[in-house]
C-alpha cells in the first residue's frame, strides 16, 4: 500500500513504497513425481507474454501506483499471474526471477515489441543504455530522521540512489553488444536471473510472496558498502561481488530467501 508505512531493516526503520515492480518468467507447476507442467499464461497483454516459439514467458508484477502516496511508475497494478496447466494433482512450483535472455534485450522503444517489456507501457523497467531490462524496481523511501548523509544502493552496478532511499535494481551486466550501435546483444557476463523452486506449494490454497523484509536484513540507515551492500544478493543466493568479479549465477548449496510460499 503506498500510502502505509512500514518498518524494514535489522533496526526496523520506517518506510514508504516509492516503487515494487518485478518480472517473472516462465512459471511451472510440479507434480510429486517431480514432473513440470509449464503455466501457459491466459493473455498477451500489458502484464503478460508468451513468445511465438512457445519456449518463453513473462510477467510483470506491478505493486505500486503512480499518484497515490510516495508511488511512482504506472497507474495500473497487477499482482497475479494467470494461466493453466493440465488437470492434475501439483504439490510445488517453479519460476524464473527475471526476463529471458532471448527476450530481455528487445528494443524497450520499439512498438513491436511485447507490450509488458514496453518503456513507454512500464516508465523506468529498462537500461537502454545497457539493452536489458531491470529485473526488479524495489525502492523504498526512509521517512524517519535519516543523516542526510546516508544512502542505500543495492543496484546493480546501477548510479547512486538519492539520500534516504532503499533500492534493488536487479538486472544482467557485463553484456557484450552495443544496440544504440546496431550490434546486438550476445551474452551477458552476469546474468543474474533467480530461478525458484517452492516445493509443498498448494497452488489451490496458497500463493507465492515476495517478502522484502528478507531482501533487506541489514542496517538500511547507512550507507551500503561491502558486506552490507551484499546482503539482497546473499538473500537471493546470487553470487555478487563488489569488485564485479561475480558470476551472477546461483550460490552453489545457498537457497534464496525472498519468494515464499504462504496462506493468506
Amino acid at each position: 500500500d503506498c500510502t502505509s508505512t512500514t518498518k524494514l531493516g535489522t533496526k526496523q526503520r520506517a518506510v514508504q513504497i516509492e516503487d515494487f515492480r518485478f518480472y517473472i518468467s516462465n512459471v511451472s507447476l510440479i507434480k510429486a513425481d517431480g514432473t513440470r507442467e509449464a503455466l501457459k499464461l491466459k493473455q498477451a497483454n500489458d502484464y503478460n507474454y508468451t513468445s511465438n516459439d512457445g519456449k518463453n514467458t513473462v510477467s510483470l508484477i506491478d505493486l505500486e501506483q503512480k499518484g497515490v502516496g510516495e508511488c511512482d511508475g504506472s497507474a495500473a497494478t497487477n499482482a497475479v499471474i494467470e494461466g493453466t496447466v493440465p488437470a492434475g494433482s501439483y504439490t510445488g512450483v517453479e519460476m524464473t526471477l527475471g526476463v529471458p535472455f532471448e527476450l530481455n534485450h528487445l528494443n524497450a522503444a520499439d512498438a513491436t515489441t511485447p507490450r509488458v517489456l514496453q518503456n513507454a507501457v512500464h516508465p523506468s523497467m529498462s537500461w537502454n543504455w545497457r539493452g536489458g531490462r531491470k529485473f526488479t524496481n524495489i525502492q523504498f523511501d526512509q521517512n524517519e530522521n535519516v543523516d542526510p548523509s546516508a544512502w542505500e544502493s543495492a543496484e546493480v552496478k546501477d548510479g547512486k540512489a538519492e539520500e534516504g532511499s532503499v533500492r534493488l535494481h536487479l538486472g544482467s551486466t557485463g553484456c557484450v553488444g552495443n544496440p544504440a550501435e546496431g550490434t546486438p546483444i550476445s551474452s551477458c557476463k552476469a546474468p543474474n536471473r533467480v530461478t525458484v523452486t517452492l516445493a509443498g506449494f498448494n497452488p489451490a490454497s496458497q500463493v507465492v510472496a515476495f517478502d522484502a523484509g528478507a531482501l533487506f536484513n541489514y542496517d538500511i540507515s547507512s550507507k551500503a558498502e561491502g558486506a552490507a551492500c551484499a546482503k539482497p544478493f546473499d538473500a537471493l543466493a546470487l553470487d555478487w561481488k563488489v569488485d564485479g568479479s561475480g558470476t551472477g549465477v546461483a550460490v552453489a548449496g545457498k537457497t534464496q530467501k525472498v519468494l515464499k510460499a504462504v496462506t493468506p
